[in-house]
């Protein structure tokens, strides 16, 4: 067994933003070992090719406003992308970056397949490989990407689930039902319709939230695409049609809602209820709550088990949901802090986060949200 004092899983920008944040305050490569499962960014190499990120990138860091999708304070998807908006390959290729920048040590196509608390400290990990790893703190930092939603109703099979589009210029059909009106299902929506297809977007409710949180509604990059679409006469919205089951009738699919309501889809109808989060061989090592999200401490960390911290978009604290990048990453500190400590790490480099809005340890400026105009 080979043994190692922190081990990541994960090299998305959750990962490595750890382990870039243990890297500035000193972890030696033999004391940090960060596994990923495919490649570095694959999760964002697998989005269809015409997906982009919501949030806008800017290289604001010489006015202590750090890049909204980056992930550490100093550096910069918009610097190195000259991209705004970057593509799931292109963000791929700043985390690669990062990786070089920061001198992280990834091994790729390794794949955990087993995790257990070991039965003095710590934590016992093995490899798709058969190799086999003791550490005294994992952080776990999967993300969602590889859980999708396919059995969100009766015939989800029959549907091709947005995270499994390679390219929407694929489809060849002249209209296709999009099921979820949310970032992807608009995503969808909107570039069907600009090739000429004609979309029937599904809404399983009709009430508006009165939030602006992007995590509850639309951001307006999505909005803005969504307004775009009213002039093409190519889009029919359909609110609260719950969709319950999904039918093969030979030439057409047919969309069944809870009241009984029918709609058609020439081609396969598109999945775009979202994703729950991947835990894999640690499932049991987390609680859940009654959403399905994994329940942490204050310090992240499983309610079940010390030393086991949680990273990435499923994170939540009461009825915070830290699901995007500029959100999360005000979470690297926790876990980071508490293991710099313990490991007698430089842990200054804090200051630096804190003062780039990196570090979030309060959240009742998430509660109290005030906008005025």
């Amino acid at each position: 067994m080979k043994e190692t004092s922190v081990v990541i899983v994960g090299a998305g920008p959750a990962g490595l933003g750890c382990a870039a944040l243990l890297k500035q305050m000193g972890i030696q490569d033999k004391d940090m070992r960060v596994f990923e499962a495919s490649t570095i960014g694959s999760s964002f190499e697998a989005w269809p090719k015409e997906m982009r990120m919501i949030t806008p990138s800017f290289p604001s860091n010489g006015y202590h406003q750090t890049d909204l999708n980056a992930i550490t304070p100093d550096t910069s998807p918009a610097f190195s992308l000259h991209k705004e908006h970057p593509s799931g390959v292109e963000y791929a290729q700043y985390l690669r970056n990062v990786v070089r920048h920061y001198d992280i040590n990834v091994d790729e196509q390794t794949r955990i397949v087993d995790v257990a608390p070991h039965s003095d400290e710590g934590f016992w990990l093995k490899t798709a490989t058969g190799d086999a790893f003791h550490c005294q703190y994992l952080i776990w930092a999967t993300g969602e990407y590889a859980a999708p939603r396919l059995n969100t109703f009766k015939g989800s099979e029959l549907c091709i689930h947005n995270g499994r589009v390679d390219s929407w210029d694929n489809f060849n059909d002249d209209h296709y039902a999009v099921i979820g009106t949310y970032e992807s299902g608009v995503d969808a929506a909107y570039n069907l319709a600009i090739r000429g297809k004609r979309v029937t977007l599904i809404e399983a409710g009709d009430d508006e939230q009165a939030t602006y949180d992007p995590s509850r509604v639309l951001s307006p990059y999505t909005s803005e695409r969504l307004a775009s679409m009213a002039n093409m006469d190519l889009v029919d919205l359909e609110q609260g049609f719950k969709v319950i089951e999904v039918r093969n009738s030979g030439d057409h699919f047919e969309l069944i809602s809870e009241t009984g309501d029918l709609l058609t889809s020439s081609g396969q109808p598109i999945n775009c209820t979202g994703f729950d989060t991947y835990l894999g061989p640690a499932s049991e090592l987390f609680d859940v709550n009654a959403e399905g999200f994994p329940q942490v401490n204050t310090f992240d960390e499983s309610t079940l088990h010390r030393n086991l911290f949680l990273a990435g978009p499923k994170l939540v604290h009461g009825n915070n949901l830290l699901c995007f990048i500029y959100k999360f990453r005000g979470r690297f500190a926790t876990p980071c802090s508490v293991i710099g400590a313990e490991l007698e790490l430089d842990t200054s480099i804090l200051r630096h986060y804190q003062q780039a809005g990196m570090l979030l340890d309060d959240f009742t400026c998430c509660e109290a949200q005030e906008c005025f105009c």
